[in-house]
């Protein structure tokens, strides 16, 4: 069981996009030790919705910001916020379930694509619009 805090090694240098990620480690930090903790199903049904509102919210904004700045990678990228969202539907079974070893194992699947997806795909995507945004901003001065 890995860590689940986000720390500033974590960071893209997009700071909307840094806040974002860090509020979706914290709420699947929050659902894992309410698991551990073995809280009744409604809590952990709770803190399922919560998780997966920030996380379907992030994923969106952060099409949206590649859509407009026309991301070579866009698609490549997608998909893997399809990942996302297909283990979202895993962890929303595992709660309705009430079975807490698959629930156990989905917010593990899932913390482990935050940690690997923010490292890699979001940095590429970050350092992209970083870039593009100067120089949009350039074209306009």
């Amino acid at each position: 069981m890995r860590s689940l805090k986000w720390t500033d090694e974590h960071a893209v240098q997009v700071l909307e996009i840094d806040a974002q990620h860090r509020e979706m480690f914290d709420r699947a930090a929050e659902l894992r030790q309410a698991l551990l903790d073995r809280e009744q199903p409604a809590r952990l049904e709770f803190l399922r919705r919560a998780l997966a509102a920030e996380v379907n919210g992030h994923l969106s904004h952060e099409e949206r910001l590649m859509r407009g700045a026309d991301y070579p990678a866009y698609a490549w990228h997608e998909r893997q916020h399809r990942t996302a969202r297909e283990r979202l539907g895993a962890l929303e079974r595992a709660v309705q379930s009430g079975d807490y070893q698959p629930l156990f194992e989905a917010i593990e699947a899932l913390a482990a694509w935050m940690r690997d997806h923010t490292s890699v795909a979001d940095r590429m995507a970050a350092a992209y619009l970083r870039n593009y945004w100067r120089a949009h901003e350039c074209a306009t001065v």
